[in-house]
């Protein structure tokens, strides 16, 4: 049997409560069953997703650090131009004007793990996996470093109390179903990102968060190929968070299913390059 055929990974779409929109990847192998979702929360007029809309000035105020922080006037970095133009890329969420929503390129994306569970072997998964994502789209993320910040599927976007007045890092965590109740069954990752917008205007989004089943991907991790197909994965999913939807395409690492673990092919390339080029958002 091919590596595709062992590691075959079918669609599965779902509307959950409070605006969420997941997508995610079955793993068929009879050896590793696994689920991965993607969670976008959209949350009109800068308010959060259970809250009534409000002013933009009232949300600053309130919901929202000081705007800016952080946010230049071009670009921190520069993304790898695509090999070979390619067109088999679809966007998780569109503005009005027909930009994708992606992550502004102009501030640096903060993200900290909670690595307490990180299986052996995943030391440098997660980090290899951001390198690569950064290298795509231009963002410059920042570790801040360790973090005992548990999962929460309503994860505040701003905790002024434990990150100061910005907006929340992105959080990656290795965890398990009794924390994260989402990784139940066949399900071993979720992750998502927030973004907001005033007034009916463009989003983009500000934050997120990414939970692993450590002890799933700890099995996978003792397979032959196991840290390839993991960072794949992690990949694929890492690419959710940054606004990328699933395609058709078979060649490409957003196809809803993972056969050899090559990596993020043209299609791929070329919609993270895009997403690297959204708009500045001194206005958040």
């Amino acid at each position: 049997m091919t590596a595709r055929i062992l590691r075959n990974v079918a669609l599965t779409a779902l509307i959950a409560v409070t605006a969420f929109t997941a997508a995610g990847l079955f793993y068929g192998d009879p050896r590793f069953v696994g689920l991965f979702e993607f969670r976008n929360s959209t949350v009109p007029n800068g308010q959060a997703a259970d809250q009534q809309p409000g002013t933009a000035a009232e949300t600053v105020g309130s919901d929202a650090p000081p705007p800016g922080l952080e946010e230049q006037d071009s670009p921190l970095g520069t993304a790898d131009e695509p090999p070979v133009p390619s067109d088999s890329f679809k966007f998780l969420a569109m503005n009005d004007d027909g930009t994708p929503v992606g992550y502004s390129p102009c501030r640096p994306l903060h993200y900290v793990v909670n690595a307490g569970l990180a299986p052996a072997g995943s030391e440098n998964l997660v980090e290899e996996a951001v390198g690569t994502i950064a290298r795509a789209t231009g963002i410059r993320f920042i570790n801040d470093g360790p973090s005992t910040e548990a999962p929460s599927e309503d994860r505040d976007p701003y905790q002024p109390e434990t990150y100061g007045e910005r907006w929340a890092p992105l959080l990656i965590s290795w965890t398990t179903p009794e924390v994260s109740p989402k990784l139940k069954g066949q399900v071993i990752g979720t992750g998502g990102s927030t973004h907001y917008s005033f007034d009916g205007g463009p989003k983009t989004f500000v934050t997120g968060s990414l939970d692993l089943d450590a002890p799933q991907i700890a099995g996978e991790l003792e397979r032959p190929e196991g840290s390839a197909y993991a960072t794949a994965v992690i990949l694929h999913e890492l690419s959710h968070v940054m606004g990328l939807e699933h395609v058709d395409d078979p060649l490409q690492l957003m196809y809803p299913e993972i056969g050899t673990p090559d990596g993020l092919a043209a299609g791929d390339l070329n919609g993270l390059y895009q997403l690297g080029r959204a708009a500045c958002r001194k206005d958040l």
